[in-house]
């Protein structure tokens, strides 16, 4: 869970800045006001990628832009997941609504199309990465977070999200994708039987593992109507013993679970409320993003995780240097890469 809200009392005389989610997290700054044209490609050598036996793993959101040229994108993705050491990839993309009460979803421009996502997907699995795919509903297009929100109908919600997911599905199978997360952050409706129908159609289009990604605040089995649970981790800790924080965190998880999202901004009180996407703040503080993320990847480990995901990087090729005052989730290119880097290569060997 990613939001932002006005805040009071953390930091004295001063409130959050509020920021959409969507739009922060969407790294907007890496498509580029005009790109050639795309390329005809050939098609992606198609590898059977074993689980590995704990996810080294980076999240991509990816947001497409009209002329994104995907294979140059991707494989200067993958260049760099390799410098971190990751050996699993997470890609979200995003499907839409026109706000809260309409009943149905649909994709735009920025929706990847399932051509699109089999092209990097080609280019990822060659590395012998871990592949998991996740359809995001986009926060801006609903007009409020995600979280907590319900279907005004569901029957006719989820007539129309089998619609949008059937050909993701289908490609996910052709491309023999590791794992499908058919539902992340609905914790307002995750527990619906109307889960049942939507997963008998997916298990019909894709035979892999099917997953449901859970909020930190509210474990749950059986979320989505399947059995992989995972969760997007955004607990607070209570001091700045960040590692005890983890732990306490870890232990509450079931052995195996992997954390689908572990992100903070570089403030230097963004441990209260690590969700919090920017804080009004005079400058970053890098260096509790990076402790946040080093405690983060060492408790994973200590207390049996099967793998954890850092939110998150786009498709791009070139990656921005943050974090900003302006993006202050952002790591790349700053210690919180290097801490994830130096984690992930300790786990390797």
């Amino acid at each position: 869970m990613r939001t932002s809200y006005k805040i009071f009392g953390v930091l004295a005389g001063a409130a959050a800045i509020v920021v959409s989610c969507g739009a922060a997290s969407h790294l907007r700054a890496l498509q580029p006001p005009t790109v050639p044209a795309v390329q005809p490609i050939a098609a992606p050598v198609i590898t059977t990628v074993p689980r590995n036996p704990f996810q080294r793993g980076i999240d991509i959101d990816w947001y497409h832009y009209q002329g994104q040229q995907v294979t140059p994108d991707a494989l200067a993705t993958r260049a760099y997941l390799n410098r971190l050491h990751a050996n699993a990839v997470s890609i979200s993309f995003p499907f839409f609504m026109n706000g809260t009460r309409p009943g149905s979803v649909h994709r735009t421009i920025a929706t990847p199309t399932p051509g699109q996502l089999a092209t990097a997907i080609g280019i990822f699995e060659q590395a012998g990465m871990y592949i998991s795919l996740r359809p995001l509903l986009d926060e801006k297009s609903l007009g409020r977070s995600r979280v907590g929100w319900v279907p005004s109908s569901q029957p006719r919600w989820f007539r129309s999200y089998e619609r949008f997911l059937k050909p993701y599905a289908e490609m996910a199978q052709r491309q023999r994708v590791n794992e499908f997360i058919v539902g992340t952050e609905m914790k307002g409706f995750d527990l619906s039987p109307a889960w049942n129908g939507l997963v008998r159609k997916m298990r019909g289009w894709y035979h892999g593992t099917l997953a449901c990604a859970d909020n930190w605040d509210r474990l749950v089995t059986r979320g989505c109507a399947v059995k992989i649970q995972t969760v997007d981790a955004y607990s607070p800790a209570h001091s700045f013993n960040f590692a005890a924080s983890w732990e306490q965190f870890d232990r509450r998880l079931q052995p195996g679970m992997v954390e689908t999202e572990v992100g903070i901004a570089a403030a230097k009180y963004a441990w209260h409320k690590p969700w919090i996407l920017n804080w009004p703040v005079g400058g970053v503080d890098p260096q509790t993003q990076a402790q946040w993320f080093t405690a983060a990847c060492k408790a994973s480990r200590s207390t049996h995780l099967g793998g954890i995901y850092f939110w998150s990087i786009g498709l791009a090729t070139t990656q921005p240097v943050g974090p900003t005052l302006a993006s202050q989730t952002t790591w790349t290119g700053g210690p919180g890469a290097r801490a994830i880097a130096h984690c992930f290569r300790g786990i390797a060997r």
